[in-house]
């Protein structure tokens, strides 16, 4: 399994490939390896990780084989201070970049979108 560490516009990113995230979800010891790394990641910014059966189950079923899942750490600035950060989940399946895990800031509340019901919340 191989993970990236990148840029998401201007806040880090955590990247996985399609073949490495399908490949580890389906042996156990390869997901808790995943799951400590998109978990480290998250942590070192205090934000929830996202990583659960339910978001996991979503990204598979956007993601295509040429496709990347991206934790992307998101902030909130009031004057040049930062005043909240969150994590994020897309799928980017070449051009397209899907939302699959967002932060709903009106109903304060993450979104899950799978691509069999297109909107229920995690």
């Amino acid at each position: 399994m191989k993970v990236e560490y990148s840029y998401f516009g201007d806040n880090p990113s955590l990247n996985i490939n399609y073949a490495d995230f399908a490949k580890v979800l389906s042996d156990r010891e390869e997901s808790y390896l995943l799951q400590v790394a998109v978990d480290g990641f998250c942590a070192n910014f205090g934000v929830e990780s996202h990583f659960t059966d339910k978001v996991n189950d979503a990204v598979l079923s956007w993601l295509n084989k040429t496709g990347m899942v991206i934790y992307a750490l998101k902030e909130r600035f009031h004057g040049s201070r930062v005043v909240d950060s969150w994590c994020e989940v897309y799928v980017q399946n070449g051009a397209r970049l899907i939302e699959v895990v967002f932060y709903d800031n009106n109903r304060r509340e993450f979104v899950l979108i799978d691509k069999q019901t297109e909107d229920y919340d995690e």
